[in-house]
């Protein structure tokens, strides 16, 4: 894992690089694809002058060769991205994309709160009468609770990996489609199936950001509830935001506060706060009194919020 800074607390570069490289690269397969099919639809140049002169090309296409053209490119896009028939793709996007930053959520998240329970102990706090234990990953790593919420993740993975080749696939025939029928060159056609293509490489960026973020977030709170209920201590998280100029106002102003994991978990799922999201969030212990037991960590957060609201 890459190393964490004040702009990437999650620490996830590499794997939202590479998720976004994997996506890119079978988009651009796609893209040869859909080119190659489009440069074998017989034409024919001819000169127009009824105001200027200009050339048009006259395209042999039928309305049903139009549909057949349209189920190609749509099979195209499927199959780079394997998500035809509902197929989900599981080794170049669920394992290599979304199970590894999954799961170094969990073992990091493991790590942190065993470091909490082991303070608690040296001071001297007591769960039934007796000192918290800790407890190894293993026994997070093989819990049902675990497997269940790595499952969610491959399930709203692949959601959004057939959006992107639905949503592909249809702006890129539309394109083609217009431009047959406006008679334009095959030269402009192909530019604009380029364009097309590039849209998709950006929103494959924003889909790499947001879900690795996502699997990442998301282990670390389903650990730290499992920690919580392992060792009985009561249990936080404050949040820390990702002090960079495009982060949004709401996500920079949650930047040492405490939340439960249910209040940061509703959060993250209310309404665009996922979508390009570099925020995390650290595990805190709860005194009785409801308040953050590490208030020297909660503080200095604080501070770095008050020095990135002045030099903004």
């Amino acid at each position: 894992m890459a190393k964490k800074t004040k702009q990437d607390p999650t620490g996830q570069r590499v794997n939202r690089a590479k998720a976004a490289k994997s996506i890119v690269v079978r988009l651009d397969a796609a893209e040869k694809r859909v080119k190659a099919l489009f440069r074998i639809i017989p034409k024919q140049r001819r000169s127009e002058k009824p105001i200027v002169n200009k050339t048009i090309f006259d395209y042999d296409i039928t309305a049903q060769q139009r549909e057949y053209l349209e189920q190609e490119i749509k099979r195209a896009l499927d199959e780079e991205l394997e998500t035809e028939q509902d197929r989900r793709p599981f080794s170049w996007w669920y394992e290599s994309s979304l199970e590894l930053p999954f799961r170094q959520g969990t073992v990091e998240e493991i790590v942190q709160f065993n470091q909490l329970v082991q303070g608690a102990i040296i001071a001297g706090a007591l769960v039934n009468g007796m000192p918290p234990r800790k407890f190894p990953t293993e026994t997070v790593l093989q819990s049902q609770p675990y497997l269940q919420a790595l499952n969610n993740v491959y399930v709203e993975g692949y959601a959004d990996i057939k959006g992107l080749s639905n949503k592909t696939s249809a702006l890129v025939f539309q394109q083609i489609n217009n431009g047959l029928s406006s008679k334009l060159a095959p030269r402009e056609i192909s530019e604009k199936i380029a364009q097309r293509f590039r849209v998709a490489r950006s929103d494959a960026k924003r889909i790499a950001v947001t879900e690795v973020n996502k699997a990442y977030n998301d282990a670390r709170l389903e650990a730290s509830n499992i920690a919580a209920n392992e060792t009985g201590l009561r249990a936080g998280v404050i949040h820390i935001s990702a002090l960079m100029p495009t982060t949004r106002d709401d996500h920079a102003n949650r930047h040492g506060n405490a939340y439960t994991v249910e209040d940061q978990r509703e959060w993250w799922n209310t309404g665009a706060n996922r979508i390009n999201c570099h925020c995390t969030t650290e595990t805190v212990l709860i005194d009785n009194q409801g308040r953050v037991v590490q208030k020297e960590k909660q503080e200095a957060l604080k501070d770095e919020r008050k020095f990135f609201d002045k030099a903004s």
